[in-house]
Parts: structure tokens; C-alpha cells; sequence
């Protein structure tokens, strides 16, 4: 299933549960697709997370790929899409210039995540952390999205 599968399966479901209004703003949005694990979905759900981080080893989407003005698709690890958000600010990070530890520091709080994570990440080279503006659940649908990605640009 190729970007342009996923993003015309998304709309689909979209067009059939938002207002006219709603769905011509997505769809006139660059979109992306992020997959999210628990306890960190509930709680961006919840609006107690309000920074999605994603560290990587490589030059991965999101990082540079994302922009102001996108949107974000929430879709559960092995489950269904939930919810979508709006972007208030995007930080991108290069590790050997801003140590992990400074954004631990600094973001700890807003990206909800335990020890485990930091150590977890602390390989990673580089760093995109998104400011979530905006979230909206959705009825939840499925979509048949294959493979390990974590993050697609639609």
C-alpha cells in the first residue's frame, strides 16, 4: 500500500464523517500519518501530552519533512485512526549540536515520557519535536497501512 492508497482511504472516511467545511481544509493540507503506542495516545488524547517527539539515527520523516500548517493523523500501533492535529510550533534537532539531554530538559514534561524512552533514544542523531495545537477525535476506522513505519508523509 503506497502514500497515495493510504492518504485517498484516509479522505474517504473523512469526507464521510466531517463537515463539508472541515474536509476541505484536510484536504487542502499536506498530511501525515503518525502511529502512536499507549500510554502516549491516551495521553495526547487527553491533552496532558502536548509535544509528540520523534528521535531517529537517520534523516526520517518527520524530521525536515513536516511543516506549520500540516496535519497529523493519530492512528493506534495495530489499531485504528483515532483522531487528527494541528501543528503549533516544530522544533528539528541535530543531536551532536543540541544534546538529547538539553531537550530532556527543557520538554520533559510536555512529552509525557519515563526513563525508559531517554535511554531508549540516546543513539538517536537526530530530533523532530511537534507542538500540538489542535486535536480532534474522529470516529475510529481502519485503514490498511503495512509494514514498520512509524511516520508517512501522505
Amino acid at each position: 500500500m503506497n502514500s497515495k492508497n493510504l492518504k485517498e482511504q484516509i479522505l474517504l472516511n473523512l469526507k464521510e464523517q466531517l463537515s463539508g467545511e472541515q474536509f476541505q481544509f484536510l484536504e487542502s493540507k499536506n498530511m501525515h500519518l503518525g502511529i502512536f503506542t499507549e500510554p502516549y495516545l491516551t495521553y495526547m488524547l487527553d491533552g496532558k501530552k502536548t509535544i509528540e517527539s520523534r528521535f531517529s539515527k537517520n534523516k526520517i520523516a518527520p524530521y525536515e519533512k513536516i511543516e506549520l500548517g500540516d496535519i497529523v493523523l493519530v492512528k493506534k500501533s495495530g489499531g485504528k485512526v483515532l483522531a487528527f492535529f494541528t501543528i503549533k510550533e516544530i522544533l528539528f534537532f541535530d543531536l551532536e549540536e543540541t544534546p538529547i539531554s538539553e531537550i530532556r530538559k527543557k520538554y520533559e514534561k510536555e512529552l509525557c515520557v519515563e526513563e525508559a524512552f531517554w535511554k531508549q533514544k540516546e543513539k538517536s542523531r537526530y530530533g523532530t519535536l511537534i507542538r500540538i495545537d489542535q486535536i480532534e477525535r474522529l470516529k475510529p476506522f481502519s485503514i490498511s497501512k503495512k509494514g514498520m513505519q512509524t511516520w508517512i508523509k501522505l
